[in-house]
């Protein structure tokens, strides 16, 4: 994505929803809750690549870890993570996720369209289709 966002800085707006498999992943509900909630003290992105890196173990007391690691004031995050708008945001973004027919992570949509070629090359081709129609 970074690839894609730097060929296309001013022409794609990267928009990331919280897919939580929770079948899978017991802890995944968590971990999305423990995203958002860093979102809140603007450190989303740095606690999403933290978390990615010990997805194996997302209990609780890595994740605080985590949280702690990347400078969280830890009482606003504990009540974060325990407020129901937290919950709330991210059951919103699994819905949304459902009616696109997303069944995994990660799942890729350029203007509505699922991404099968998940290639550089593939995800430009895709872009530069959608801007033509923009400009036609």
């Amino acid at each position: 994505m970074d690839q894609v966002l730097a060929a296309y800085p001013k022409e794609v707006r990267f928009v990331y929803k919280q897919f939580p498999l929770e079948q899978i992943h017991q802890n995944a509900m968590n971990a999305s809750k423990a995203s958002v909630a860093a979102g809140n003290q603007s450190k989303f992105w740095e606690m999403h690549d933290e978390l990615f890196k010990i997805s194996r173990d997302l209990s609780m007391g890595e994740i605080r870890k985590k949280a702690e690691a990347i400078g969280l004031d830890m009482k606003k995050f504990d009540a974060d993570m325990a407020s129901p708008e937290i919950e709330k945001a991210v059951r919103a973004d699994l819905e949304v996720g459902r009616t696109a027919d997303v069944t995994g992570t990660p799942t890729l949509f350029i203007n509505g369209k699922r991404v099968m070629n998940r290639s550089l090359e593939g995800m430009k081709t895709m872009i530069d289709e959608e801007l033509k129609k923009t400009k036609g």
